[in-house]
């Protein structure tokens, strides 16, 4: 079962092992520190949070979930047969999450710098970067598949079914048909013009 779900893995598109590659950096940099430091200059006790505590608590939930859910849109098909969301709505459904999660966590990034010149004995740790760096990249590769799907659907919208019919050369050359015109409105085409009668030259020569 494992090696099926890696060889699944491994037929992925390019684009989708960075979009979820990205998604999962996102997800454990939710779990590294995020702030760090002294609380005030009377407490000695140095303290870590991760992007799941301090301020930004709720933040950080909310971007896990978001991130969780876009992960499993493209995880649970490859382990079983069911799918969270239908596939004409796939890839803009990851556009709006990731770029809700690319925002919060921007918001977060502000508020922790806010707190950090609030209190000098704070400093934003990395934990924070990695969930930024991983949402953004993420954001880019789902907007990429939503630009490349809205191209396909162009595409077979102005399609003509009768060219797949037809070979490569036919369909350069092809011309388009003259129409049919209704038997009542229908013009005869002019008889051909007579032949030009054989005149008798004898009578033009001169008599020996």
């Amino acid at each position: 079962m494992a090696m099926q779900i890696l060889q699944k893995i491994r037929a992925l598109e390019f684009e989708e092992k960075i979009l979820n590659g990205s998604l999962l950096i996102a997800f454990v940099g939710i779990f590294f520190p995020w702030i760090g430091g002294k609380e005030s200059l009377i407490d000695d006790t140095s303290r870590i949070f991760t992007g799941l505590g301090f301020h930004t608590g709720f933040i950080g939930i909310t971007i896990l979930a978001l991130v969780t859910y876009v992960l499993l849109i493209t995880v649970v098909p490859l382990t079983s047969s069911t799918t969270i969301i239908r596939k004409r709505h796939k890839n803009t459904v990851r556009l709006l999450m990731t770029s809700l999660a690319a925002i919060l966590t921007l918001a977060a990034l502000s508020v922790l710098y806010k707190v950090t010149f609030e209190s000098p004995g704070l400093e934003v740790r990395f934990g924070v970067y990695v969930t930024l760096v991983g949402t953004l990249i993420a954001t880019l590769y789902a907007f990429l598949a939503y630009q490349e799907e809205h191209r396909a659907q162009v595409r077979q919208m102005f399609h003509h079914p009768e060219d797949e019919d037809l070979p490569q050369e036919d369909r350069q050359e092809k011309k388009p048909q003259q129409t049919q015109q209704h038997p009542l409105f229908h013009t005869p085409e002019p008889p051909p013009a007579p032949e030009p009668e054989a005149h008798n030259t004898r009578h033009l020569l001169p008599r020996k």
